[in-house]
């Protein structure tokens, strides 16, 4: 049974919240900001939810050929947050090992020339924390899909 926390929600939420107040001026309150990563989490949650298919004797299971397998050792998450007036970007992690061992990470830097230059940075960031870290092997996910391609193509 996976237990499923809104932590890593609540954490990411905050940063957006302070972004937007460092970035963009715009107050967002604390019971708004809670609120919200609250209600994010439980939408994951709920999405993530598989029916599964009813047993018929004459199909055979089979899982669509481009799946993809659940990652084994440790995964680190990583976003970046990027505006094109602004001096500054950021980038953030979410490190969970298989012992359940839980790391968060951010970091500010100079402003890069685009979002996808934002994300890659951070990725670079995130591959050389998961070193200093002491692991050797690591699965990382983006939501950027222009960098997965980047990697996966070029």
């Amino acid at each position: 049974m996976m237990v499923h926390t809104p932590a890593p929600w609540i954490i990411w939420y905050i940063w957006k919240a302070r972004n937007d107040k460092a970035f963009n001026g715009k107050d967002t309150s604390p019971l708004e900001t809670l609120q919200l990563a609250q209600s994010e989490a439980e939408t994951w949650r709920l999405a993530q939810i598989v029916d599964k298919p009813h047993d018929d004797d004459d199909a055979a299971e089979t899982s669509p050929p481009d799946a993809v397998p659940p990652p084994h050792g440790p995964v680190c998450s990583i976003d970046a947050s990027w505006h094109k007036d602004d001096h500054l970007f950021g980038g953030g992690m979410v490190l969970k090992t298989e012992d359940g061992v839980t790391t968060y990470g951010s970091f500010s830097s100079n402003r890069v020339l685009n979002p996808l230059h934002a994300e890659f940075q951070t990725l670079m960031w995130a591959m050389k924390s998961s070193i200093q870290l002491d692991h050797i092997a690591m699965t990382f996910e983006t939501d950027c899909l222009q960098l997965v391609h980047l990697i996966e193509e070029d």
